[in-house]
């Protein structure tokens, strides 16, 4: 059976002839392609050149850096071979360098430190106390000059002559008050023992000087012809010894003199030039003979004690203190009565006057109508007790009369006083002369005034005080020491 043949029809015809006609289409790119890919290449080429010239440059550097290396490299050798070239002369010990370097080196020392090397040797010991070394080592070293103008510390106590004359050069202008060591706790310096040197003297701009609780020892210089300006002296707390030094009485412009706690002895001497003198405090040193009081202008006296001394004597001349307000002499072997002239200190606040071996009578005390602290305990006062003095009394709120026998008077009875007073007498007289309400316990001397009329209020007051320091006791706090 013949296939039959068919002819193609115009559609197939038309199929064949479609490749052709794309295959003319993608032969040639656009002008624009071709632009743009030149674009590329030609900034690529301009990068490349930059990184080459940037590692040339690189290259460049490192061999100048070798060649640097190589010069130091040099150099060190013909420094190491300068110190194995035995003509030359270099150090091995500190003695053998030359004054100049010497001074350099110790120069950035601090000053409570560099004397310590003085024992290095003596050229050394000579070089770090002259004035010139003082000066470049306290100005290397220390603020001095920027620092407060009113603090000169313990540490200036301790320096050299010269250190101290450096010191006084630069800020004695300005200085007005000297706070050596007791203004601060953290004073390193306080409680090395150190004599009050001559050269204190060279402060003679001074108002204040404040060298209490220093560690002083020795006596105290006759040097206060210098302080011109001087109006408050603090030697308080120290062990300061012997007696006291004629200059002080050229202290004319002295206001407060307080030299207690020292061991201070002798007389106290006049002072009839101290006119300006407002507070003396002098207790707790080992004066003997008069108590003192020739001060200048004796009626400028505000404040002055004298306690725990050996004075026998209480010149008439005490009665000048017109404008006393405490007078404190305790702790004194007066033995005798008490002089008219003390129980006509009418401005007195404060009187303390036990532990003095007085006797005699108390006729008279209400004289002193401003007084409100009366200590007149550990004495051996007899006679009729004052009642009625006391009293009158209306400032007074603390009377202390321990130890004296009184040998009668009238019933004290207080309780209608609108405050409350603190006293204590021999508990024997306060049961039939003194009425309990109206007075506190004494807690100085531990006496209660005994009688009737105890509020319930002070009961529990008393049981509960009882109760607290039993418990102390039973814990061992009490007895902490």
């Amino acid at each position: 059976m013949k296939r039959q043949r068919t002819e193609p029809n115009a559609e197939s015809k038309g199929h064949r002839a479609t490749p052709d006609a794309a295959s003319d289409a993608l032969a040639m790119p656009s002008l624009e392609t071709i632009t743009a890919t030149l674009s590329v290449i030609l900034h690529t080429l301009e990068k490349m050149q930059a990184t080459m010239s940037t590692i040339q440059t690189e290259v460049t550097d490192i061999k100048e850096t070798q060649l640097s290396l190589i010069n130091a490299q040099r150099h060190l050798s013909n420094q190491v071979f300068g110190l194995q070239n035995k003509t030359k002369k270099f150090f091995t010990q500190l003695r053998d360098l030359p004054l100049e370097i010497i001074i350099q080196i110790f120069a950035w020392i601090p000053v409570q430190t560099v004397l310590k090397y003085r024992r290095l040797s003596r050229t050394i010991n000579q070089l770090l106390l002259t004035d010139q070394f003082a000066m470049l080592n306290m100005q290397t070293t220390t603020n001095f000059k920027k620092g407060s103008n009113r603090l000169v510390g313990g540490l200036w106590l301790l320096l050299p002559l010269s250190y101290q004359t450096v010191v006084v050069r630069v800020m004695d202008a300005q200085v007005r008050s000297i706070l050596g060591c007791g203004f601060s706790e953290n004073d390193e310096y306080k409680d090395i023992k150190k004599r009050l040197p001559k050269s204190i003297s060279l402060w003679t701009a001074v108002k204040e000087l404040d060298l209490g609780r220093c560690s002083l020892i020795g006596k105290i210089p006759d040097v206060f012809d210098a302080f011109k300006n001087l109006t408050s002296l603090h030697l308080s707390g120290n062990r300061l010894t012997g007696p006291l030094p004629s200059s002080l009485n050229l202290l004319s412009n002295l206001q407060g003199l307080d030299l207690s706690y020292n061991q201070l002895s002798g007389d106290f001497p006049a002072l009839p030039n101290l006119n300006a003198l407002e507070i003396v405090n002098i207790g707790g040193n080992r004066f003997t003979g008069p108590l003192p009081t020739v001060f200048g202008n004796s009626k400028r006296l505000e404040y002055f004690s004298a306690g725990s001394n050996h004075f026998n004597v209480i010149p008439p001349a005490i009665g000048q203190f017109t404008r006393l307000q405490r007078l404190s002499i305790c702790y004194n072997p007066f033995a005798c009565e008490i002089p008219p002239e003390v129980l006509n200190l009418a401005t007195v606040e404060e009187l303390e006057m036990n532990d003095c071996k007085m006797f005699g009578s108390l006729a008279g005390i209400g004289n002193l109508v401003n007084i409100g602290v009366l200590n007149l305990s550990g004495n051996q006062f007899t006679g009729e007790f004052p009642s009625r003095e006391i009293f009158n009394m209306q400032n007074l709120h603390e009377l202390h009369l321990s130890g004296s026998h009184f040998s009668g008077g009238e019933i004290l009875d207080m309780s209608e006083h609108e405050f409350k007073m603190t006293m204590c007498l021999d508990r024997e007289f306060q049961r039939k002369y003194v009425i309990r309400q109206g007075f506190h316990k004494c807690r100085m001397h531990g006496l209660f005034p005994l009688g009737i009329d105890i509020s319930d209020s002070e009961r529990e007051e008393e049981d509960e005080e009882e109760e607290h320091v039993h418990e102390e006791d039973s814990d061992g706090e009490a007895w902490d020491l």
